[in-house]
């Protein structure tokens, strides 16, 4: 007979109000690599207590071989699915976003695809993938095993077994603009 005992560690930060919460962060074993999600918006569930989503994400990162989580959102206020309270910036959750960007070993963008033309969740989306620049080499999309069914959340029943694809930035937002080169100067020779 074999006993296994794991400890599940979680840690939240919420803002002063705790109206915001800008990252749940769930470690079963160090000596593993950290995935960092991000997705819409959170629920109020921190600690003990796990929503659907945060119950899938942790299946399908242990399933993966990773040892923590970084669950974050593109929105910080807890509950709001519907982005009735969505702000146009808040520098606070992008800076989580960077953060928690900076020490995992892989990013999933996983924001789902059902607001898509949503002109606040656009803009942010615009926002955070643009803050993501420098980390583009580790970001994934969540995906199904035949590859065609990207960029899903994690409650969409295509992606209930992960399956993680390189995600470029260029596939949701427009790379900018780039400056023409400056056309380098001749000197004219004169002909004699």
């Amino acid at each position: 007979m074999q006993t296994v005992t794991t400890t599940l560690t979680t840690e939240a930060v919420f803002s002063d109000d705790h109206i915001k919460r800008y990252l749940l962060r769930k470690t079963w074993d160090d000596a593993k690599p950290t995935l960092a999600i991000i997705m819409l918006a959170p629920s109020d569930a921190a600690g003990i207590e796990l929503d659907s989503t945060t119950l899938l994400v942790l299946n399908n990162a242990s399933r993966l071989g990773y040892g923590s989580v970084h669950i974050l959102n593109l929105f910080a206020t807890l509950n709001d699915f519907a982005l009735k309270e969505a702000e146009d910036e808040d520098a606070d959750n992008i800076n989580a976003i960077i953060q928690s960007a900076e020490k995992a070993d892989t990013l999933v963008y996983a924001a789902g695809t059902g607001k898509a033309k949503n002109k606040v969740f656009l803009r942010r989306q615009t926002q955070v993938l643009t803050a993501l620049r420098p980390y583009e080499s580790k970001l994934h999309c969540l995906t199904n095993a035949t590859g065609k069914a990207r960029l899903q959340h994690p409650l969409s029943p295509a992606v209930r077994t992960w399956h993680l694809s390189p995600l470029k930035i260029s596939e949701l937002i427009e790379e900018p603009e780039k400056q023409p080169s400056p056309t380098p100067k001749t000197k004219k020779t004169s002909k004699k």
